[in-house]
């Protein structure tokens, strides 16, 4: 019987979720049939091993970003600076799933620092960010070169980074100011 892919993808997707709350510790094929609420055994059926589990469960967190760099492509339209500026500021702040994406695809690039074999797919995750940020910025009547797309979109996952992981005290963070400090310095 040939797999099915909707099944593969509910699998997958509660692989994200037991990385946002448990980490790759916890990505275990019998925590994932629970999680994704299949019969025992069904995700090693899909995936025989805990590596292939886990570059699976990368992959399609790199296809998930890609979908949503094509979304972007399609209802990104024109904007000015001061609506760049509260676009990028809104990113630096996530709503609850895009958090715990964003958790999950942060714990893949910590793996991806000790199994080689994960690195060409977060490249390509860090590719996607970028793409990511150069429509917004192409949006808004920018043209930055590749390498400047590939440093915002670095030092902005630095500072997501540092807020989710060291919960700041309120009020000593100010995105806005981050961002146009960060747009004065690279587009200026």
């Amino acid at each position: 019987m040939p797999p099915n892919p909707e099944r593969r993808n509910l699998i997958l997707d509660a692989a994200i979720d037991i990385l946002c709350d448990d980490g790759v510790g916890g990505l275990t094929h019998r925590q994932v049939d629970s999680r994704a609420d299949v019969p025992a055994g069904t995700t090693s059926n899909y995936f025989r091993t805990r590596q292939s589990l886990l570059e699976a469960t990368a992959a399609r967190t790199v296809d998930l970003h890609w979908q949503r760099v094509d979304a972007l492509q399609k209802g990104v339209g024109p904007m000015d600076r001061n609506a760049l500026s509260t676009l990028l500021t809104r990113m630096l702040d996530p709503d609850d799933q895009v958090r715990r994406w964003t958790l999950a695809r942060f714990e893949l690039f910590m793996e991806s620092t000790r199994r080689e074999e994960l690195r060409p797919l977060m490249k390509d995750l860090q590719a996607a960010a970028v793409k990511s940020a150069t429509l917004i910025f192409e949006a808004a009547g920018f043209t930055p070169a590749p390498e400047r797309m590939d440093e915002i979109s670095r030092l902005l996952n630095g500072f997501v980074f540092s807020n989710l992981t060291l919960a700041p005290e309120p009020g000593t963070q100010d995105a806005a100011g981050l961002v146009n400090r960060l747009l004065n310095v690279f587009l200026d």
